[in-house]
């Protein structure tokens, strides 16, 4: 199988912290980028599928330990992409909490990053 075909993403997070009116609101920052450079387009490689079908992926910020989800979205691009994820103001205490990158296409091309600690 050539290596080439798959996408290598690079994950880059930060908290943002704002205060309004007292109240401490947190946003997860979120830059993804593809460094596989051989790679010209987002459309996934499966040979197997009948059609043609863009990449796509799941980002879940969740506590894996206490098995709470916090949120969820989905997103694709081509090349990379910045978005944020806006945390609830009664989550104060970011231990334990996770993004995982789960890959709507492949199988085994998940991530977990760990967001305690995270300026």
């Amino acid at each position: 199988m050539d290596m080439q075909c798959f996408p290598r993403i690079q994950v880059r997070l930060k908290i943002q912290k704002r205060e309004s009116n007292g109240r401490k609101t947190f946003t997860l920052n979120i830059r993804l980028e593809d460094a596989n450079t051989q790679r010209k387009t987002a459309k996934a490689f499966i040979p197997r599928y009948p059609k043609v079908k863009d990449e796509a992926w799941w980002l879940v910020l969740c506590n894996t330990s206490a098995s709470e989800l916090y949120a969820l979205k989905r997103v694709s691009f081509s090349g990379r992409l910045q978005t944020h994820m806006d945390l609830s103001s009664a989550l104060t205490d970011f231990q334990g909490t996770k993004l995982i990158l789960v890959s709507d296409s492949y199988t085994g091309f998940e991530q977990e990053h760990s967001i305690e600690g995270l300026p």
